[in-house]
C-alpha cells in the first residue's frame, strides 16, 4: 500500500501495536519492500535483531535506509527538532519505540500530539512501533489519541479515536508528582533570587551529578525561577531533592502557569522560529533536563530532573 495508493498525502502519523518480533516483521517487511519498488526514499530505525532481519528479506537498495531505533526516549522537545529537520528526507518513515517508564510517558505522550501540527507540512508516511506487551491500558489509549491512523491487518483505516492535539493536550495538561515529592525536601527557599537558586542547586548537587550535568540544571532551574518570578504569582517556592546519581528542583508559584499549550516543545503552534517571553525559558528548560508540570491548589509547578543515568545522559 503506498501512500498515493491509499488516497492519501501530506504528513500521515500512524500508530502499529505489535505483540511480537514476527508480528513487526509482518509490517515492516511489506512496507519496505514496497517502498523499493515505487523508490521511495524510506528510513526504518530498528533494534539491531529487526533491522537484520528486515535487510536479509529485502536486501540493500538506495532507496533503503535502517539505523538503530532510540534506546532511550530522549526529550521530546529534541525529537520535534530532529523530525523537522529529518522529514524532507524520506517518504517513509518507521520508528521502533522505546520501552518507556512511567515517570517518562506524560512528556512524550505531549510529543506524540505535537507532532501532528509541528510536521502537518512534510510529505511523509511516518509510522510509530510501539511494543503492546511494554504498555499499560492508560498508555495504548493516549497512542490512539494522538495518532490519526492505525494500522492494523495490512490496512490504515482512519482511527476514530483519534483528538485534535490542541484537544488532547488541554485534556492532559497536567502531570502527575513525583513520587520523590511526597517526602521532605532537603530545601525549601521561598522567593529566592535567580542567584540564590543557582547557587543552592550547585550546593547540592555537585556531588550526586557530573559537572555538565550540575550545569544543565543550573541553568533549567535559573529559567524556571525567572518565569516564574516575571510571570506568575507570589510566593515563588523552590524545592530540591537528591538520591545517588539523581536531583529533582520543583519550581511553584500562585498563578495559573503558560496559556501555551506548545510552549515548551516546540513553535508548532505558530509562524515563529521560535517561541517567546515565558514560553522560550520552557523551551529552554526542555533542552536541558526531564520536565514535569501542573496546575494544582498550590498554583502552577515546573518538576526538573537530571539523572546520571538514563535519557538525559550527556
Amino acid at each position: 500500500m503506498t501512500r498515493t495508493g491509499a488516497g492519501l498525502r501530506g504528513f500521515r502519523h500512524e500508530l502499529l501495536l505489535y505483540r511480537s518480533a514476527e508480528d513487526l516483521l509482518e509490517f515492516v517487511v511489506p512496507l519496505a519492500r514496497d517502498a523499493v519498488a515505487e523508490e521511495e526514499p524510506t528510513l526504518l530505525l530498528l533494534r539491531d535483531d529487526t533491522a537484520q532481519a528486515v535487510l536479509r528479506q529485502v536486501g540493500p537498495s538506495p532507496y533503503l535506509t535502517v539505523e538503530p531505533a532510540l534506546a532511550q526516549p530522549g526529550r521530546a522537545a529534541d525529537h520535534v527538532s530532529a523530525a523537522g529537520s529529518l522529514l524532507p528526507s524520506y517518504a517513509r518513515v518507521v520508528h521502533q519505540e522505546p520501552v518507556f517508564e512511567p515517570s517518562q510517558w506524560p512528556e512524550w505522550r505531549r510529543l506524540e500530539a505535537v507532532l501532528n501540527l509541528a510536521l502537518r507540512h512534510h510529505d511523509t508516511w511516518a509510522v510509530c512501533a510501539y511494543d503492546r506487551r511494554t504498555l499499560t491500558p492508560d498508555m495504548v489509549e493516549d497512542l490512539y489519541g494522538t495518532h490519526p491512523l492505525v494500522g492494523r491487518n495490512g490496512e490504515y483505516p482512519r482511527n476514530d479515536r483519534y483528538r485534535h492535539p490542541v484537544d488532547f493536550l488541554v485534556r492532559h495538561a497536567d502531570d502527575p508528582p513525583d513520587p520523590i515529592e511526597r517526602t521532605p525536601p532537603e530545601v525549601e527557599l521561598v522567593d529566592a533570587s535567580p542567584a540564590t537558586a543557582r547557587a543552592t542547586v550547585k550546593w547540592f548537587s555537585r556531588q550526586r551529578l557530573s559537572e555538565q550535568k550540575v550545569d544543565k540544571l543550573i541553568f533549567a532551574t535559573h529559567e524556571a525561577v525567572l518565569n516564574a518570578l516575571r510571570h506568575g504569582r507570589p510566593p515563588t517556592v523552590l524545592r530540591l531533592w537528591t538520591r545517588p546519581g539523581r536531583v529533582t528542583v520543583t519550581v511553584t508559584d500562585a498563578g495559573p502557569g503558560p496559556t501555551d499549550s506548545f510552549a515548551d516543545l516546540s513553535s508548532a503552534g505558530s509562524d515563529d522560529d521560535l517561541p517567546s517571553g515565558p514560553a522560550l525559558g520552557l523551551w529552554l528548560i526542555h533542552q536541558l533536563v526531564d520536565v514535569t508540570r501542573r496546575l494544582d491548589h498550590d498554583g502552577y509547578t515546573v518538576c526538573l530532573t537530571a539523572n546520571h543515568r538514563g535519557r538525559n545522559t550527556s
